[in-house]
């Protein structure tokens, strides 16, 4: 049997024969793709560069930040849309302050949705000779951070140089910025030059190797590490093994949710040499290298058969669905008080007997109904009966869970425990899992066994309070049975009527925005973030003054404005905001002079 499992014309008629099958029913094409294919465009943040050398200190390093940001505007391969000031925005938001760590690149990415942040230094400026000869070296490094790891995949170190002139002298400036400007277009050639390698994970091998789909032709090495990625969310840890022209098996150094087929892996990028100003601490990584086994050989062989008898008898769909999997769920945030599942998981939540959601990792809520776990998400701040968990009444509410007393379990029990309701303002960690259910046999010899998966990724949020019209305070208070209230621009310009409301529990930062009741009627217009300072909040005067010199205008004289507050907690994994209730107020006239 050996002797004809490794005949190449049985291997070749085999292959033949699971391609064919595959082609009639599976569309999934086992083609290596288009080299195009291998470079795709990332969304890169550039910050601003750190300067090392002490020359010229912020200026130097914000021209070598536009210079790398320019060369890599000018290829195919990176998207460098994202401007200075909203990078400067979203930073304010999030209370961010330079130098950046990893785990701050990571969440401004996020934020600006990007696949990627790029930090750089200048790690050195050295000018020598003197008259036409004097000449400027400059040497940047540059590292390219993926959004959802925080490793590095992409990166360089160059050095750029000016030429000589001949017949006059260059002052020092012009020769910074050609050395600087030509140290970043060798960086940004370097990256474009270098194929990211990716795979996708084809089949797992027990629980610590997975077969990826590509190999030595698609720039994949022995000891080369990877992150594992599913929608953008890193899932684990992968070291490359043993390496084939078309495919590779690769070791799981570290696994957070269970790797499973169509899984993404990208390579991490070892830099030769990393500046100082960039050495951060590391975001959990993977384990260092293990020693290769000799019976790699016969592993692959069996790899690769298993994975065409997935492929002949239509395992690969089970691997999608989850189905009876130990993989846990992912959690996502929306809403800052919602929490998101894949409802496809699971057989689309036919195995599932029970959806629980924990708060600290204590049974918060539970949902049993197929159509609330098709629906894919629950709000965090409401029972089952749409009752709110968040408030002053301080009342207790029930939730019903199944409990297993073994996992796995051939039985559960339904236990009832009390939550108590709290105050606005109390931030929670939130996980979910299942409990599902796994039947083997059929008819009188079925069988049942009901497991927990493990718990999501968690989530973590804060119940906010939003700014009713009972919290404006000053000029600005509204009700809506008495109407909006003339407000003149002249007292709003001097800042004798200020907008100003109570600050709401749960909430640290705030923004607001004025636009007409009627469209056409007048301006719209958004604050930058307000950040709580007392027990009222009041809109700076700079942003006052210039909401006022806006409204300035004639033609919007006796128009009807709606302004609201928005908030949200900074520590929050969603970064939605909590829209507050909506408040009118009326653009009055110019007074008449006083009467001599």
């Amino acid at each position: 049997m050996r002797q004809l499992m490794q005949s190449r014309a049985v291997r070749s008629r085999c292959y033949v024969i699971i391609v064919a099958l595959v082609s009639a029913i599976a569309p999934i094409s086992l083609t290596t793709p288009a080299r195009a294919r291998l470079m795709p465009t990332y969304s890169v943040g550039v910050v601003d560069f750190v300067n090392e050398s002490g020359v010229q200190g912020e200026l130097l390093a914000r021209r070598a930040t536009d210079a790398v940001g320019v060369e890599m505007g000018k290829t195919n391969r990176y998207d460098v849309s994202i401007t200075r000031s909203q990078l400067r925005e979203q930073m304010e938001r999030l209370a961010m302050r330079p130098p950046l760590d990893k785990s701050d690149l990571v969440r401004l990415g996020e934020v600006l949705s990007t696949d990627a942040m790029l930090e750089g230094a200048i790690k050195s400026v050295q000018l020598a000779g003197s008259g036409p000869t004097r000449r400027a070296s400059v040497t940047l490094v540059v590292q390219m951070i993926d959004q959802a790891s925080g490793e590095i995949i992409n990166g360089a170190i160059q050095t750029g140089q000016s030429s000589a002139r001949v017949g006059f002298t260059a002052d020092p400036d012009s020769l910074m910025i050609e050395a600087i400007n030509k140290a970043a277009f060798l960086c940004v050639k370097t990256m474009v030059d270098y194929i990211i390698p990716e795979a996708t994970v084809m089949i797992n091998m027990g629980e610590s190797q997975v077969m990826l789909n590509k190999g030595a032709r698609d720039g994949l090495k022995p000891g080369m590490r990877m992150i594992v990625l599913r929608q953008r969310e890193i899932i684990g840890y992968l070291q490359v093994r043993t390496v084939d022209p078309r495919d590779s098996i690769a070791k799981v150094t570290k696994s957070m949710r269970g790797i499973r087929p169509e899984d993404k892996a990208r390579a991490i990028l070892e830099m030769p040499t990393v500046s100082t100003a960039l050495t951060h601490a590391p975001l959990p990584s993977s384990a260092p290298p293990s020693k290769t086994s000799g019976a790699r050989g016969s592993i692959r062989k069996i790899a690769k058969f298993l994975l065409g008898a997935a492929i002949v008898f239509g395992l690969v769909s089970l691997f999608r669905s989850g189905r009876g999997g130990e993989n846990s769920p992912a959690a996502s945030a929306s809403d800052p008080m919602t929490i998101r599942w894949d409802p496809s998981d699971y057989s689309h939540g036919q195995a599932v007997r029970e959806l629980q959601v924990l708060r600290d990792r204590i049974i918060y809520k539970s949902l049993r109904s197929p159509t609330e776990y098709d629906r894919g998400w629950t709000k965090l701040d409401e029972t089952i009966d749409g009752a709110p968990y968040y408030g002053t009444a301080g009342a207790a509410y029930t939730v019903n869970y199944y409990n297993l007393d073994q996992n796995p379990g051939t039985t559960f029990t339904e236990i009832s425990a009390p939550v108590n309701q709290e105050p606005h303002g109390t931030t929670h960690q939130y996980h979910i899992r299942v409990l599902y259910q796994q039947t083997t046999g059929a008819g009188e010899e079925a069988s049942s066994t009901y497991r927990y998966t493990p718990l999501s990724n968690h989530i973590t949020a804060t119940a906010v309070d939003r700014v009713r019209n009972s919290d404006v305070v000053g000029a600005f208070a509204y009700d809506p049975l008495i109407g909006p209230t003339d407000i003149l621009v002249s007292r709003l310009a001097l800042g004798l009527d200020k907008f100003e409301w109570n600050r709401k529990d749960g909430g640290d930062i705030y923004n607001m925005k004025v636009e007409p009741v009627m469209p056409g009627t007048g301006p719209t217009w958004q604050s930058q973030t307000i950040y709580e300072t007392g027990p009222t909040v009041i809109l700076p005067s700079s942003q006052q003054s210039a909401l006022a010199s806006l409204l300035n205008n004639p033609a919007y004289v006796d128009s009807v404005m709606k302004w609201r507050v928005y908030t949200r907690h900074q520590g929050d994994t969603s970064t939605a905001w909590v829209e507050g209730e909506e408040h009118r107020f009326a653009i009055g006239g110019t007074p008449p002079p006083p009467v001599p």
